[in-house]
């Protein structure tokens, strides 16, 4: 394939990625499997989120953060895999995969990539890969950067802080950053809404929001996942954040108010034969079998005492469909079934002991002799099932055999089913040998809801008890039963309560709405916006959410840290100050780092550059986030809404001021110049540089100092503080949509 520029225009290009030697490689073995047009698009997508990254040859400090949106079960891994062949055409080093929580999903993506890139390869010494590497690979990694073959080392990663915080380490020492130096580092995490998001966002902010001062320092709690993640960030100058996700809920809701907020996005197209939710819920929508209100089991409300009739006909359904697709036509050469009733183990436990006893019982019934009562009653509830439902959907021209001819082979699906109790992280990292049976029933808790691939899932049974209205991403999370099953789809059958089918009816128009705003629309705060509006789902869970009413009164001058993406502030308060006119203060003062200048701007104008101007400390995120939404109330005020913000930019003849830093809070001792009264030199103090009727920003340029060796020491960067008048100060709520605690466990 010859080599071409992908995606040359577009505001947000980094750089202009080519297709090399490994990607060519990779694509001739794809091929195989991907027709013409799902070929082009991956290519075409995979530039998209590459050109979206840091430039990995420019040698300067520069980090991006890019979102990438699949559908559930469409083949995520595929996308990064590719991304990570174009990332070493482009001269990235090293990729990273934050692979998942559980060892069993880190295997498989280290065994996925190592096959794929690796033992398929035609090319010698492309890659190296290193799984859970700790300080003793030092050395070693550092020697494979050294290889004149110049390899792109991989390393897979256990979603754990253990194991995120000593790979930091690894790019901390001297040997690693001597030979990388400022090299592009490719991160990609895969689930990027799990584990990885603070967890105490919506404690946090919720907090802040109801004390009378944001400026104080409180504990602000971190998750700790979250708190690696940015530790490993830190210590990697150039590189790229990919999160890869099919629920991007939570990523896209703290996209103005996290450290790790995507600043762009890419939508995955799924392959031809992926079956989602419009296949389930639009296409085919009698795939989709209603479980009996008396029949969804409720420890409190509808504690069972028995197996009930719908589990009995979802497991004579699937022993007949594998009865059907491997033992007949051998289209197949296993399939599987979930059994997913509640969160609780003990409830999982119960459901375990009901499948493995009816199995059993049928086993048993099957090796009577022809002509036993028993059987024949057995004979024909297999029959009726086969009938009515099993085949309801094959044709003439499908060659559907007849009951008899199936019989026989409805006792060799039942002897090779194994069963499987799925509640525990030991099970959950446990492989299942897919291949040793041609049948496979799981039955779980929250393990089952994500990572845990089921392979083959053609039955599903989830009679899953809701109260209130459910998070759009955990619905997502549970439908293990999306996949790439044309092959069966027939005989795929997934049974859900009434409640929770009319939910997944809605998620899926959510879902395609979500989609649709995020191919239209560049800005992801649009995407945020219309996001919370939504009305049928909540739209994450809450904990990761920000406490989004405004309580205390905003008034004062509030002095804020930006100590972090200083390469990005820059260019962001460079665009501003070249894209509006600005007029001297008056009065004006005797020395260049007392003359300041004043720009008056729209409301859209000052959201915007707070938009783009990023923190590092959750403090100040949270008072930008705040601020931001404080704008669009007094804007909107019905009797006499504000239509312009003052921008001030402090001391614009001068280089720079100097200011101490502490270099543990990575705050900024004293932002402000004070106050000057004696003789010609007579200053009022920064503070005094505002005016009342409207809400004032200063910009600042200072160059860091601090006693101790660090970083940042001699750095020049731009930061804000914000002045909200006393006139303006007021009580606000912007509505917080009512959420009920989550289901999940964190």
């Amino acid at each position: 394939m010859e080599i071409k520029i992908l995606h040359p225009t577009s505001q947000k290009i980094k750089f202009k990625p080519v297709i090399g030697e490994k990607m060519n490689d990779l694509g001739f073995r794809l091929k195989d499997f991907l027709d013409e047009d799902e070929f082009d698009s991956l290519v075409s997508e995979t530039g998209h989120i590459l050109s979206r990254c840091t430039d990995p040859k420019l040698n300067q400090e520069q980090d991006v953060t890019h979102l990438t949106v699949g559908y559930v079960q469409s083949g995520k891994t595929l996308s990064f895999t590719a991304l990570t062949a174009l990332a070493a055409d482009n001269g990235y080093r090293i990729v990273i995969y934050l692979a998942g929580t559980k060892n069993n999903l880190l295997s498989q993506t280290t065994k996925r990539l190592t096959k794929d890139l690796i033992m398929s390869s035609s090319l010698n010494n492309a890659y190296k890969i290193f799984e859970n590497p700790t300080e003793s690979k030092i050395l070693e990694i550092r020697n494979k950067l050294r290889l004149s073959s110049k390899p792109t080392v991989l390393i897979t990663l256990l979603k754990h802080y253990d194991h995120i915080n000593k790979l930091a380490e690894i790019f901390k020492s001297q040997p690693i950053k001597k030979e990388l130096d400022k090299q592009g580092v490719l991160i990609i995490d895969d689930e990027a809404d799990q584990a990885s998001l603070n967890g105490f966002s919506y404690v946090n902010s919720k907090k802040k929001s109801t004390s009378s001062e944001w400026d104080e320092e409180t504990d602000n709690k971190e998750s700790s996942t979250y708190a690696s993640i940015l530790n490993l960030r830190a210590a990697i100058p150039n590189h790229s954040y990919v999160q890869y996700t099919a629920t991007p809920q939570g990523p896209l809701l703290i996209s103005i108010m996290d450290l790790l907020s995507p600043e762009s996005h890419t939508v995955l197209t799924p392959g031809k034969k992926y079956t989602g939710g419009k296949t389930y819920f639009k296409d085919y929508p009698d795939l989709i079998i209603s479980i009996p209100d008396n029949e969804v089991f409720h420890y409190k409300d509808n504690p069972l005492k028995f197996p009930p009739n719908s589990l009995k006909e979802a497991l004579q359904v699937y022993i007949l469909g594998v009865a059907l697709i491997t033992n007949f036509w051998n289209k197949e050469k296993f399939l599987s079934m979930m059994v997913h009733a509640d969160r609780q183990k003990d409830v999982s436990r119960l459901f375990y002991t009901w499948v493995s006893e009816l199995i059993d019982r049928w086993t048993t019934i099957l090796n009577l002799e022809n002509g036993d009562i028993g059987r024949e009653d057995l004979d024909k509830e297999f029959k009726e099932i086969y009938e009515k439902e099993a085949t309801k959907f094959y044709s003439a021209e499908d060659n559907i055999p007849s009951f008899n001819v199936i019989k026989p082979l409805i006792a060799d699906a039942i002897n090779d089913t194994q069963i499987n109790l799925i509640i525990s992280d030991t099970d959950a990292e446990a492989e299942v040998d897919w291949e040793s049976s041609s049948s496979h029933i799981l039955v779980g808790a929250d393990m089952l809801n994500r990572g845990f691939t089921v392979e083959n899932l053609a039955v599903t049974y989830m009679p899953r008890y809701t109260k209130g209205k459910s998070n759009a991403d955990t619905i997502q999370q549970r439908c293990r039963f999306f996949g790439y099953k044309q092959k069966y789809l027939k005989s795929c059958r997934v049974y859900l309560p009434t409640d929770s089918i009319i939910e997944y009816v809605d998620y899926v128009e959510h879902e395609e709405e979500m989609r649709t705003w995020l191919k239209n629309n560049d800005s992801l705060e649009n995407v945020e916006r219309q996001l919370m509006l939504a009305e049928k789902l909540n739209a994450t869970r809450k904990n990761i959410l920000p406490y989004n009413i405004v309580q205390t009164k905003m008034k004062g001058w509030h002095a804020m840290n930006a100590l972090n993406s200083i390469e990005l502030n820059k260019k962001v308060v460079s665009d501003f100050l070249n894209a509006n006119q600005f007029e001297l203060w008056n009065p004006q003062y005797e020395t260049q780092d007392r003359k300041h200048r004043i720009s008056t701007v729209s409301v859209e104008k000052a959201i915007d550059f707070l938009t783009q101007f990023k923190f590092g400390n959750y403090a100040d995120t949270a008072r930008k986030q705040a601020t931001i939404r404080y704008l669009q109330y007094l804007s909107s005020e019905s009797e006499k809404p504000i239509t312009h913000i003052h921008f001030i930019q402090m001391a614009y003849e001068s280089e720079y001021r100097m200011r101490n830093f502490n270099p543990n809070t990575l705050k900024i001792d004293q932002l402000f110049t004070g106050r000057s009264t004696s003789g010609s030199e007579t200053y009022p103090g920064d503070r005094e540089i505002k005016l009342e009727d409207s809400i004032c920003l200063q910009i600042h340029t200072v160059k860091l100092q601090c006693n101790q060796t660090n970083r940042l020491v001699g750095k020049i960067i731009n930061t804000i503080a914000i002045y909200y008048p006393l006139d303006f100060a007021t009580k606000y709520t912007n509505s917080e949509p009512e959420y009920f605690e989550p289901e999940e466990d964190e």
